[in-house]
């Protein structure tokens, strides 16, 4: 159902700490790679769900979804507070995931980073406060430890090595501040996320060298001695839902590490289990190490507070996005629709094209640029019906 409606009366039948009433759920980044999934979980369990979302990676991981009658899309910019101020109407909480993602995305163009990490979450959040919403989740990052050889909990020092994990740690420290007895922000730092999802992305970890693995038959690691914690996208979904629905006492002014103790892996360690899945893969590494971020990370605290514990495995998954490369559901894994910092580098250079530098105009340069996704998502489905 395509609306901007507000809802109505409620009904209140009892969960685990929420009421699942007439009031929507605001979701926002619904159609990306998390986001899609969380919307058809939270469908599934019946709430009603209100989508602010601009579409900038296209509408193909929730179009199949536009007619269902618990949900309403706002199509918009959720940087524009008047947009914003009426999306957050009527809603009973708010599930904030929408984000410029990844250290090389957010590197492209600063601005247009800080802008939408940091400086929209306060918005949404000061708009959602003043609207009375009760509990706001927030999709963070495990990227905030950066670089540290110390086992890590949500207790550690911070150490970010890169735009994208300062913007987050800006806008948790932005929500944590706004916290009051009416109000109560919830920190997910997500491990690194892997899988299949209804938005497809393999600039991730795990997705990229499967994809590499199965269609190049060769594995590149830099360095590989790096550590990470890993959580499969769905597994991510569920956490979010917990966290949506736990007693406030539990989460409120909280910040959960969203994984497992069983899912850090050195990155050659990763390696070497897909080449066991993948026989024919060979795996070379260099010293060249080009991403510094190493984490090895306890997810004590969600597993004893919301009962989190990952349903998803590496070896499934890799079985996983291996058929979606093997039966053609994933054409050209390298396409940039797949890839955060390859579309945004095209929209950027586009832009860059027309000889306006951001720096001059920088609201009719985001115009520029959004006209441009849009041109790049309508190429997309031409691109995919032509293969059909």
């Amino acid at each position: 159902m395509m609306s901007t409606g507000n809802a109505n009366g409620k009904t209140k039948q009892e969960t685990t700490g929420l009421v699942i009433s007439a009031a929507p759920v605001l979701v926002t980044g619904a159609a990306g790679y998390i986001g899609s999934i969380l919307v058809r979980r939270l469908l599934d369990r019946g709430y009603r769900v209100r989508v602010l979302d601009r579409l900038m990676y296209g509408d193909d991981a929730i179009r199949d979804i536009f007619a269902h009658p618990r949900l309403e899309m706002i199509v918009a910019d959720f940087r524009d507070r008047m947009v914003v101020a009426h999306a957050v109407q009527g809603v009973s909480a708010v599930i904030h995931l929408g984000a410029i993602v990844g250290d090389p995305a957010c590197a492209i163009d600063e601005d247009f980073t800080i802008g939408t990490n940091f400086e929209a979450t306060r918005i949404i959040a000061d708009a959602a406060k003043q609207a009375g919403v009760g509990r706001f989740v927030f999709g963070s990052t495990c990227s905030v430890y950066g670089a540290s050889a110390e086992m890590l909990d949500e207790t550690s020092v911070l150490n970010p090595v890169s735009l994208y994990a300062n913007t987050k740690i800006a806008a948790e420290r932005a929500l944590l501040d706004m916290r009051d007895a009416a109000f109560a922000p919830v920190i997910m730092r997500f491990a690194t996320a892997y899988g299949h999802s209804y938005r497809p992305r393999y600039d991730l970890a795990i997705n990229v060298m499967t994809a590499k693995a199965v269609k190049n038959g060769q594995i590149t690691i830099h360095g590989g001695d790096q550590w990470r914690p890993f959580v499969h996208v769905d597994d991510i979904a569920r956490a979010l839902v917990l966290a949506l629905e736990a007693p406030v006492a539990k989460v409120a002014g909280e910040t959960f590490n969203v994984g497992s103790d069983e899912q850090n892996h050195q990155l050659k360690e990763v390696g070497e289990i897909i080449q066991r899945l993948i026989p024919r893969a060979e795996v070379l590494t260099n010293d060249l190490v080009t991403d510094k971020r190493n984490y090895h990370v306890q997810f004590t605290k969600i597993r004893e507070t919301l009962g989190f514990t990952p349903t998803h495995t590496l070896t499934e998954s890799i079985f996983e996005m291996k058929a979606a490369l093997d039966t053609g559901e994933v054409l050209d894994y390298q396409h940039r629709r797949y890839n955060n910092y390859r579309f945004l580098s095209q929209i950027v250079h586009e832009v860059a094209q027309q000889h306006r530098p951001f720096a001059t105009s920088p609201i009719a340069i985001t115009s520029t640029m959004e006209q441009l996704m849009f041109a790049a998502c309508d190429d997309w489905g031409r691109e995919v019906d032509s293969s059909r």
